[in-house]
């Protein structure tokens, strides 16, 4: 009994960590605060060969932004932009999002100056659509073949990030897509935290163009909520009660190609069989033997 059981874990482990090891060469991660943070982001554009980088200072405040969709918030300093905004870069996000030229001093006064420009001038965040909540602070964006509707993959995805300062309140997580279409995570990575005001940067790269879609934590609450034309502010962060608000800044990423699926369901199996076996064998040697001498 004691032999099926040990089979048991061990089955099980092999299963867990073959759904989240994908049939890929390990992902290499590049990250740093303060200095670093350039640092690595060059780094990380220079592994992508340039890529696709989004820097949000593109977008008018005024609204004369070249996508007529863009709806100003707070004129001449915060705007919403439409999901496809960037799909001439092949971007595709998943929820209208804020583009800011005052650090969103404008609609949360509580936190002026904590957010300083990576690229002069402009920063980008999420808000959240329901009123006075802030709970949504996440921003998706997958990926297409840049100016078209064709669902594409990337190899890598990397984010600057401004005043991140808790330990795992801002991440990335990467997604594939499997040969059925499914959804596979392909991996969370934390962002590294700094001092008040410093830059951090998250990038991640893979060896095939297996990302689909990334999702990024950004700190632990939404800076302001807009339901039609009422903005709400969240306040000042506190970082004694784990209160701790960030915004992003440049985006870069290899450039969309055709997007590779990720076969862990065909993988997983096989990995497997051997476990399976040693756990026939265990059952079989643990079942009671009967009399030598028969039934009577």
């Amino acid at each position: 009994m004691q032999r099926s059981l040990r089979c048991l874990s061990a089955l099980a482990l092999l299963c867990g960590a073959t759904l989240t090891l994908p049939a890929h060469a390990s992902p290499i991660v590049f990250s740093g605060s303060g200095v670093a943070a350039t640092t690595q982001f060059n780094a990380f554009r220079a592994a992508v060969g340039g890529g696709s980088r989004i820097a949000w200072d593109g977008v008018r405040l005024d609204g004369t932004d070249v996508n007529p969709a863009t709806r100003v918030i707070d004129p001449g300093k915060t705007v919403e932009i439409p999901v496809d905004r960037f799909r001439g870069v092949g971007a595709i996000y998943a929820a209208p999002y804020a583009v800011s030229g005052d650090g969103f001093s404008s609609v949360n006064p509580g936190s002026a100056g904590e957010f300083p420009a990576f690229s002069p001038a402009n920063t980008f965040a999420m808000f959240d659509t329901r009123p006075g909540q802030f709970d949504d602070r996440f921003i998706g964006q997958s990926f297409v073949l840049p100016g078209t509707n064709t669902v594409a993959g990337t190899r890598g995805f990397g984010a600057i990030f401004a005043d991140v300062e808790l330990a795992g309140t801002s991440a990335i997580e990467y997604f594939g897509q499997t040969a059925n279409g499914g959804r596979i995570s392909l991996g969370k990575f934390d962002v590294p935290i700094g001092q008040s005001g410093e830059h951090q940067f998250l990038g991640v790269l893979f060896d095939q163009a297996i990302v689909a879609e990334v999702l990024l934590t950004v700190g632990t609450h939404a800076l302001f909520s807009l339901s039609g034309n009422t903005i709400q502010s969240f306040g000042a962060e506190d970082l004694g009660r784990g209160i701790d608000l960030a915004v992003t800044d440049d985006f870069v990423f290899a450039t969309p190609t055709a997007l590779r699926t990720v076969p862990i369901p065909s993988t997983l199996w096989l990995a497997a069989l051997p476990a399976l076996f040693l756990l026939r064998h265990a059952r079989r040697q643990d079942r009671p033997r009967g009399d030598a001498g028969g039934a009577g």
